[in-house]
Formats: structure tokens, sequence, C-alpha cells
């Protein structure tokens, strides 16, 4: 079993595209950003109203439908 801190670059923190989880990993890299992101935006929100909770909804929609195509992949 390879351990998987022999499999990421030093200088960039990115796994080798040989590891088998690589594909997965970028996707949850990427959808952890966008997270951040909206939950950012949540932090300057200092009134809830139907606008913002559709941003949120939308946005969380969006997440989830991508993760859940990542979940996917485990399956192929």
């Amino acid at each position: 079993m390879t351990n998987c801190d022999d499999l990421v670059n030093a200088d960039y923190a990115i796994p080798n595209p040989l590891w088998h989880y690589s594909e997965i990993w970028h996707q949850c890299q990427q959808e952890m950003q966008e997270l951040q992101q909206m939950l950012a935006s949540v932090q300057e929100v200092e009134n809830a109203s139907p606008e913002s909770d559709r941003k949120i909804k939308d946005a969380l929609d969006a997440i989830g439908q991508r993760l859940n195509q990542a979940r996917r992949m485990m399956d192929m």
C-alpha cells in the first residue's frame, strides 16, 4: 500500500495523478473552496431574506450535485 504522503508534490501539495483517488481529491478540493466562498458570503448577510435564502440554497444544491457526481465516480 502506498503512503498518500509519498504521492503529494511538496512544492504544490497536489497528489500524483496516478494515485487512485486523485480525481476525487481534486473534485473535493474544488467543492471545499466553493463551500468556503459560500460560507464567507453568508457571513456578510446581516438579515435573512428570500433572496439570500435562494442564493444559499442554490449554492448548496450546486455543490451537492457536484459532490454526488464525484461519489458516483467511485461506482465506476
